[in-house]
């Protein structure tokens, strides 16, 4: 710990020792959600600005030194699955959770040699919640009670925030994960979550149904700003976008026709929406979580498909996609449940 701020410099060997752990996970060849799990379980350890761009990098192309363009910014993909989120770590709201268990710490005045340093050193028989830092105080200082006016002012008061603080203290749970909660970005609750990442799916098909649910798979409609032939690879009529591509197009529209079919389910799905409000989230019967499956696993086969086309030059015919849907979904099947009598499909 030092009382003056760090240099970038200082950091230097923590961020090369990083880029030396992920270029070792040739991320190339692994899938969207593969990445995501080394993000969420390796790079989020260490918290820096740098480590930011290289844990977005990681994420969207596989190389930490390529700065390709994010699907969905960082900051939402910070937010929880139930706000429509990844639920990784937001860096600041972290960074500045420590310094609340800090604030907290200097408050009670915990028995450890930094907290005396410190009502020693700045606090000098003052208050922690009052006393205003002074020029040359030490950026963790500074940082402190900067979170300290952050919470007063969220709590409307002094006297709210240590309320608050000691529920954090009191109540089940980590200290530090009550107060992230209260610190983090929030975003408005969704009603999808449970239907995109349904726990029976396997994480690379939950992936790409979670961008089609929000809209950010690179469809053609939304690459307006190069040069390229908007029209669907598939009618090559209509312009490509995610109402089109995943429902209304007539080759996907067969693939679903013929899912739907197996599955036996009445229904007529007309779009991403309307499947996920259908698709009864609550439900946790084999059934349902299968259909569920489905969906994603669907909205993955199209999308290959249409990236066999746009970028190989190769179709297959739909009732090769639905084979393949077939056993994917057996395997899927087979994974969680011996017993076939319990699946009515066919």
């Amino acid at each position: 710990m030092s009382p003056h701020r760090l240099l970038a410099s200082q950091f230097t060997p923590l961020l090369n020792a990083l880029e030396l752990t992920v270029q070792g996970w040739i991320g190339k060849h692994l899938s969207y959600a593969g990445r995501l799990e080394l993000v969420r379980s390796v790079l989020f350890e260490v918290v820096l600005h740098r480590l930011t761009s290289i844990c977005r990098n990681f994420l969207w192309t596989g190389n930490i030194g390529r700065n390709g363009s994010a699907l969905v910014a960082w900051k939402f993909l910070c937010l929880p699955k139930v706000e429509g989120g990844l639920g990784l770590f937001d860096f600041k709201a972290r960074n500045r959770s420590f310094l609340t268990k800090q604030l907290w710490n200097l408050h009670l005045k915990t028995d450890s040699v930094w907290i005396r340093w410190v009502h020693h050193y700045y606090l000098n028989h003052e208050d922690v919640w009052t006393i205003q830092p002074h020029q040359h105080s030490s950026p963790l200082w500074k940082s402190i009670l900067s979170v300290r006016d952050l919470l007063s002012l969220r709590c409307g008061g002094t006297r709210e925030t240590i309320q608050l603080m000691t529920t954090w203290d009191t109540n089940a749970g980590p200290f530090l994960a009550h107060a992230y909660q209260f610190l983090r970005p929030v975003g408005a609750p969704i009603s999808w979550h449970r239907v995109v990442w349904e726990q029976w799916s396997l994480p690379k098909y939950s992936f790409i149904l979670w961008l089609a649910t929000l809209g950010k798979l690179r469809t053609r409609d939304r690459l307006r700003f190069i040069p390229i032939d908007p029209t669907c690879v598939f009618c090559r009529q209509e312009e490509e976008s995610h109402s089109h591509l995943f429902f209304l197009c007539g080759w996907p529209n067969r693939l679903w026709s013929l899912v739907t079919a197996w599955l036996r389910l009445s229904r007529t799905m007309h779009s991403l929406s309307s499947a996920l409000r259908w698709l009864y989230p609550h439900k946790r019967s084999m059934q349902a979580r299968m259909n569920r499956v489905s969906l994603g696993l669907v909205v993955y086969l199209i999308w290959e498909e249409r990236n066999r086309r746009v970028f190989d030059g190769n179709s297959r015919d739909v009732n090769i996609v639905f084979r393949r849907f077939q056993v994917l979904f057996y395997v899927i099947f087979h994974f969680h449940e011996r017993d076939h009598s319990l699946l009515q499909v066919g």
